[in-house]
């Protein structure tokens, strides 16, 4: 297994700024990933639903006579009046099925302790999903939320599609990194008001039958955004996907010694983590709190796929319900 020190190295990426060269090495991994599912089924649920699927859409083909058998429901009221026979509508199985990947891009997701921020995992994710989407046919659009506001790619077809969606990954990611760095004004723009806005125009973009998968870390989740979410799933397959660092919930033996100290330039927190009591707490309430996200997850009928910052993708493919 390749060390994070290495993975780097080979992609010569610091893990910080995602680059292109790491999200087109996973057009040469869709075979081998489909293998390793076939071969290694998810061995745990992570808090996981599966959702009802909805199936490939289905679009109009032709109208011919009725026939003993036809469907009553597909008859052609229309061209049956104008002609005085009996016709029924043909349809056949959408050779194109849309897929949207929303991605929250906003400034909670610049974490990671380990190998890689979350939001870069997160455009792992897309790339990985968006190449595997085109070789079954299907055509791929994006839909990315931060404090900047939010850009989006209708679906498109075949490589030129996941080309024009690494390109805007790459930008966007940069982009909003920057932003965060520099302690930009707009920065102050509240995580669930990103995450809620990116919500809303899912549901504008999203045509009937559409495959969508959300990512975000979901900490800014709130009770108002349920309905939004489930709107989407009363006409779409939706697939949850949370990126997380193992910092966020747990906290390693090394740092038993050190008063820790975070922040964002703008506000400090103190975290006495050579107290074993405070260490518990800590993970104690950040357990709490994502055993709460997963009991959501499964009363609102949502597949959930959990993805960490801290291993390269690949070594969690076959893991993963994606």
């Amino acid at each position: 297994m390749m060390s994070p020190a290495a993975w780097l190295q080979t992609w010569h990426s610091d893990g910080v700024h995602v680059g292109s060269a790491e999200l087109l090495y996973y057009r040469s991994k869709v075979a081998a990933f489909a293998q390793l599912q076939r071969q290694r089924p998810p061995r745990s649920h992570n808090g996981a639903v599966l959702s009802k699927r909805k199936g490939r859409g289905m679009e109009f083909d032709e109208v011919r006579h009725y026939q003993a058998g036809d469907d009553v429901r597909s008859i052609d009221w229309r061209v049956t009046a104008r002609t005085g026979t009996v016709h029924t509508k043909l349809f056949r199985e959408e050779r194109e099925r849309p897929v949207l990947f929303v991605l929250d891009l906003s400034h909670a997701m610049h974490f990671g302790s380990a190998l890689l921020l979350k939001s870069v995992q997160a455009c792992h994710v897309v790339a990985a999903l968006a190449w595997r989407a085109v070789q079954r046919g299907d055509r791929v659009g994006l839909l990315i939320g931060s404090a900047q506001g939010h850009s989006e790619l209708r679906p498109q077809a075949r490589q030129h599609g996941v080309m024009r969606i690494i390109q805007q990954l790459v930008q966007q990611q940069q982009q909003s990194l920057s932003s965060w760095q520099q302690h930009d004004s707009i920065a102050s723009t509240d995580q669930s008001e990103v995450w809620g806005n990116l919500l809303q125009r899912t549901q504008q973009l999203a045509k009937p039958g559409t495959r969508i998968y959300l990512l975000s870390d979901w900490a800014a989740q709130q009770p108002q955004h349920w309905p939004l979410i489930q709107a989407l799933r009363a006409h779409c397959q939706v697939q949850a996907v949370q990126l997380f660092d193992p910092l966020e919930r747990h906290l390693p033996a090394q740092l038993s010694r050190f008063n820790l100290s975070l922040t964002d330039a703008q506000r400090l927190w103190r975290l006495p983590a050579y107290d074993a009591s405070s260490r518990q707490q800590f993970e104690q309430r950040m357990s709490a709190q994502q055993q709460q996200f997963e009991q959501a997850m499964q009363q609102h009928g949502l597949a959930l796929s959990q993805v960490t910052a801290a291993q390269p993708l690949e070594q969690q493919w076959p893991e993963l319900r994606l």
